[in-house]
Order: structure tokens, then C-alpha cells, then sequence
């Protein structure tokens, strides 16, 4: 179901019963739409999660905004902050490459418990979605950059199931060049254990886009808990990698918060009130 959240519309999937205390807002990868996050989405709700997808590029080029094809990590961090204010609840953030990288940088917010990052991209390294040659000229006049063709096409969704492929294919969608340049250059610094909620990074052995020695060195810098699902590329929110990457968040997520997660407490389960 759609819902207004501030100036903001969003995807919310609200699972019955709940099961958890508090919400998790997922953040998309470069060219990426709800579309694409629906299967994750669809998931965390039938095994309890609250889940808000929202949709941050409808809200770009309105009320001092920037648009598309000017907004940088910095306004892209902004906007969240204005969504998670207008929220109002304590949240787990989520995302799949850039946005994976945008919330492990959200977990440095007060009312962020904690921060997924799927196949995160690695500030400050070069990637295949990185703005090609052709690409400069359009950051140049402010405009968005197209989504990849071809063989980096292919590459990016070949963990999804063969049927979904050409639909997936399709609904990618021209994005911000200048954030995708600054990721490139290592504009997002992000904080340490000490100073951020708990972090978590699932990447694939095989991922193209983020390479795995380097995003196992991102959260070694970081502090934050790290996963590698063997023989898996980079779209890990469909098919078995999304059950294995799942299957370590909820863990990932029950160790680290505990009892305070739970909607209902184990001692209340034991002894249910009467009526």
C-alpha cells in the first residue's frame, strides 16, 4: 500500500501480526525503483517486519530540492534525515549498493538502531556503475545518467531468476550521476563502531560491482559485522541469495538488539494476559 510520510510518498508492507518494535526503511541501488525491492520487501514482512520503501526521487527538484540530475551524497543524506523526522519512530535502515553505502551512513543518526547494506558500493572506489566517459557531460548540464546496457547490464542482474530479468531490465530508471561520481571519489566518510549503531555488510563472492576484498575491507574499517554468500553475484535481493542474506540479517539483527527488538517479550509470551 501507498503512504504519506511528511512530503514523502512510500511502498509500506505491514505484516499481521508484527513482529517487531520497529520499522525498516530500504534504500535502492543506483537506477533502482520499488519494483525492484519488492521481493525484499514482500520478505521482511512475511516473517514480521514493517517495511517503508520510500520513493525520494518524487520528492527531488520541489521545495528547494535538487533535481535528479544535481543532488550529491550530502543532499541524498539530507533528504533521509527529513524522512526519518517526519517518521518519528526509531527505524533499521537497509539498503543494495549505493543505498546500502547511504545506510550504513544513516546508522550515525540518533534514531537509527541499526543499517543492512546489501553488496554495498566502496567510497573511494572505482566500480563498473561508476559515471562512464559519456556520462561526464551530463552531470556537466545537470542532467541524470542512464542505466547500463549490455554486458554491465546482464552482469548486474544475473543473480536474479531468468524470468525476471527483461521486466527487471526494463523498470531501471535514469539516476543521479553526481552521487554515483562522488561515491567514486570517496565523498562518504562514514564513522566507526564507537560512533554509529551496529552495522551490518552481506556481499557476494563473486560480485562484479562491489568486490569482495574490498567491501571486507570497508567493514573492517568500519567495525561492522560482515557476510560473504559464496558463488553470489550482486543482486542479492531476489531468488536464494535473498533467503541467505535474509537468513543473516534476521540473525544479525536479534543478537544485536536483543530482547528490545521483539514486539512481544518472551516472559509475556510465557504468561499471556487473561480475557
Amino acid at each position: 500500500m501507498d503512504a504519506t510520510v511528511g512530503r514523502f510518498t512510500a511502498q509500506v508492507e505491514r505484516p499481521a501480526p508484527g513482529k517487531f518494535a520497529w520499522p525498516i526503511i530500504i534504500l535502492p541501488e543506483l537506477f533502482t525503483t520499488h519494483v525492484h525491492l519488492a521481493l525484499l520487501a514482500g520478505y521482511l514482512a512475511s516473517v514480521g517486519w514493517e517495511v517503508y520503501v520510500p520513493d525520494l526521487r518524487a520528492a527531488l527538484g520541489r521545495d528547494g530540492t535538487p533535481a535528479l540530475g544535481r543532488i550529491g551524497c550530502a543532499g541524498m543524506v539530507a533528504l533521509i534525515d527529513e524522512l526519518l523526522a517526519a517518521l518519528g519512530r526509531d527505524v533499521l535502515v537497509m539498503g543494495h549498493g549505493i543505498g546500502g553505502l547511504i545506510a550504513l551512513k544513516m546508522a550515525e543518526r540518533p534514531h537509527v538502531r541499526a543499517a543492512i547494506a546489501l553488496a554495498p558500493a566502496v567510497p573511494g572506489r572505482p566500480s563498473r556503475l561508476a559515471p562512464r566517459l559519456r556520462d561526464r557531460f551530463a552531470i556537466w548540464c545537470g542532467r541524470p545518467i542512464n542505466p547500463p546496457r549490455g554486458r554491465v547490464r546482464a552482469d548486474f542482474l544475473s543473480d536474479a531468476d531468468a524470468f525476471q530479468r527483461d521486466r527487471l531490465g526494463h523498470a531501471m530508471v535514469p539516476d543521479a550521476g553526481v552521487i554515483a561520481r562522488e561515491v567514486a571519489r570517496g565523498a562518504i566518510t562514514l564513522a566507526r563502531f564507537a560512533d554509529a549503531a551496529p552495522r551490518m555488510i552481506i556481499a557476494g563472492e563473486m560480485d562484479p560491482f562491489a568486490p569482495i576484498e574490498r567491501v571486507r575491507e570497508l567493514a573492517g574499517a568500519i567495525g561492522a559485522r560482515f557476510a560473504m554468500l559464496p558463488s553470489r553475484g550482486h543482486w542479492l535481493i531476489a531468488g536464494h541469495a535473498l533467503e541467505r542474506a535474509m537468513g543473516e540479517t534476521q540473525r544479525f539483527a536479534v543478537r544485536t538488539l536483543g530482547q528490545n527488538l521483539l514486539l512481544l517479550h518472551l516472559d509475556e509470551a510465557k504468561d499471556p494476559p487473561n480475557g
